[in-house]
């Protein structure tokens, strides 16, 4: 039997795991190994819209094809009986901007996409803004939707490890292939410097009235997306930033601007705010690597860098993982037979 650690335990790792053990069954043993799980990964305090977001230079179609995987995914749990119990939510978008963008590549794999006309814009109370998109799109909680996916992985027999993994001489003894979902730790684990956090400061509100997400794509803009128990209020994406605290200066910027573009959010109560770390990087890696450590040589399948695109990438990316994976065990039963 194949050992396969999978590192990382937010929504990237945790699917990779699974997807990994729906492709291969009994022919691999997976470990998923990670120093925190939810409810303290990133993800848990995040929004969890599905729509394409600090991406950087990932190629558009590697992008239309990783996110519409995802959404077939999360339309098939939406329309399961468990939908509310896993997060998964649908809801109209307006997502609007200073500038003028080419219309995104994704805009067939989402339900009612529209240009927005003028008139409907200027609704929106942000002065400025000369370009709107309207559709339908879902939210994947994923407070909810992490601790579903770890008892699907304990379900089809999968180990779980709580540890802190600071370089692949810890797993290679053990391992035979190593699938790295480390996130803003590939940095260090990868040794990959171009991986740098853009630090998310958000608020979590109470206003259930609140149907619909507006989403201002400017560089200074702002968000407001409705969960099921509260409305995320957004946000910032601090290149490189690294500091886990409130800035009360991001606090009156999310505040005033989210009442600027819905003045119906003045004087709601505040539940928490709440920072988290993305793993911002120029593209995303998902790529397969044969490395040496110890005097041997190990193969590592790369799958992090999803800026701020976990949600909306995941299914697809653990899919396109899990065949790398195919390809590593393929090259090792090969040798096995020489």
């Amino acid at each position: 039997m194949i050992n396969i650690c999978v590192v990382g335990a937010g929504i990237i790792g945790l699917s990779t795991a699974v997807v990994i053990q729906q492709k291969y069954g009994s022919a691999v043993s997976v470990t998923l190994i990670a120093d925190k799980f939810s409810p303290n990964t990133t993800g848990d305090g995040a929004a969890g819209l599905w729509g394409p977001y600090l991406l950087g230079d990932t190629p558009h179609e590697k992008i239309r094809i990783w996110s519409e995987a995802t959404h077939d995914f999360l339309e098939s749990l939406w329309k399961s009986e468990d939908a509310g119990r896993l997060g998964i939510s649908l809801i109209p978008c307006y997502r609007v901007n200073v500038e003028v963008e080419p219309l995104p590549a994704w805009k067939n794999t989402v339900y009612g996409f529209r240009e927005m006309p003028d008139k409907e814009i200027q609704k929106i109370g942000r002065p400025g803004l000369r370009q709107g998109i309207s559709f339908v799109t879902y939210i994947c909680e994923c407070s909810k939707f992490l601790p579903y996916l770890l008892e699907e992985f304990r379900k089809n027999r999968g180990n779980v490890v709580e540890q802190t993994i600071k370089n692949w001489a810890q797993l290679v003894d053990t391992y035979d292939i190593i699938v790295d979902c480390s996130g803003i730790r590939a940095r260090d684990l990868a040794g990959d410097r171009s991986v740098a956090p853009k630090r998310g400061q958000v608020m979590r509100v109470t206003a259930p009235w609140i149907k619909a997400v507006i989403l201002d794509d400017s560089d200074d803009g702002n968000y407001v997306i409705p969960n099921m128990d509260s409305v995320v209020l957004g946000g910032t994406h601090q290149e490189g930033d690294w500091n886990m605290n409130i800035y009360p200066e991001d606090t009156q910027f999310i505040l005033e601007g989210c009442q600027r573009l819905v003045p119906a959010l003045k004087h709601v109560p505040v539940q928490r705010e709440w920072v988290g770390l993305r793993p911002g990087r120029p593209s995303v890696r998902l790529d397969r690597e044969v490395v040496r450590v110890k005097n041997r040589k190990v193969t590592v399948i790369h799958n992090y860098g999803h800026g701020g695109s976990g949600v909306t990438l995941f299914w697809g990316c653990a899919k396109e993982a899990a065949d790398l994976v195919g390809e590593a065990l393929s090259s090792k039963l090969l040798k096995s037979r020489l």
